[in-house]
């Protein structure tokens, strides 16, 4: 019987809403507009067993073939733009693994830096003009910059005297006081920035601490993600 698919589907259609509550959308929509796809789908299978027992089964089996596939092609994309700050978020994840060195710049200009295996967070940044990769660390209470880091910047370690305790994540170290000019970080740019240098061969990598990380908005960590956001 024509009515017996339509029926079917109108009655499947009820079962979801009366399952699923009422604030949680189904297949993107709400429970009004659901209702309405449910009506239309019905209507549209009665046109077609209709018509269908007038021109035969084999040509309705292939116009039933092409209409599947539109319809899967219109749920695909429903599903895509209900689920696209998901999806957004998968695609950034991906391009932070497939490019690991490189921070990820989201749309409201906050920095994204994927964790390593190693569970830290390495950031690279340019140093008054240098290239420099900093570790991620709150311990630290001051930027500071290996030996090596500073003289590419300009500082020679040489002149400096190191009478500054530093404490960082890993261990007490001594480092001599002097400024930088401009770290930036994508579009985050911090200028005039007291920072430590340290002594030579005392660190293994330049570290990015609380004198940088507290004129930030804010900066967090989200399922293996840092996010700074400037200010």
């Amino acid at each position: 019987m024509p009515v017996a698919l339509p029926l079917a589907l109108l009655a499947a259609a009820l079962i979801a809403l009366l399952l699923v509550p009422e604030n949680t959308p189904l297949f993107g929509l709400d429970h009004g507009g659901f209702a309405q796809l449910a009506i239309a789908v019905a209507f549209l299978a009665w046109l077609g067993l209709s018509w269908a027992r007038r021109v035969g089964p084999g040509a309705f089996a292939r116009v039933l073939g092409g209409a599947a596939i539109w319809a899967a092609i219109i749920l695909g994309l429903v599903g895509l733009y209900a689920y696209r700050f998901e999806v957004a978020d998968v695609a950034d994840r991906t391009m932070a693994e497939l490019l690991p060195g490189e921070p990820q710049i989201g749309k409201g200009g906050e920095v994204i830096v994927a964790q390593r295996r190693d569970g830290q967070f390495v950031i690279p940044a340019r140093v008054d003009g240098a290239r420099v990769a900093f570790l991620f660390d709150t311990g630290a209470s001051s930027v500071v910059l290996r030996a090596e880091d500073a003289k590419r910047i300009g500082v020679d370690a040489a002149g400096l005297a190191f009478d500054v305790g530093v404490v960082t994540a890993n261990g007490a170290a001594m480092a001599a006081e002097t400024r930088i000019g401009e770290i930036a970080l994508g579009p985050i740019v911090v200028r005039n920035l007291r920072a430590l240098v340290a002594r030579p061969g005392a660190l293994d990598q330049s570290l990015i601490g609380m004198s940088f990380l507290e004129r930030l908005q804010s900066y967090t960590v989200e399922r293996g993600r840092l996010i700074l956001k400037g200010r």
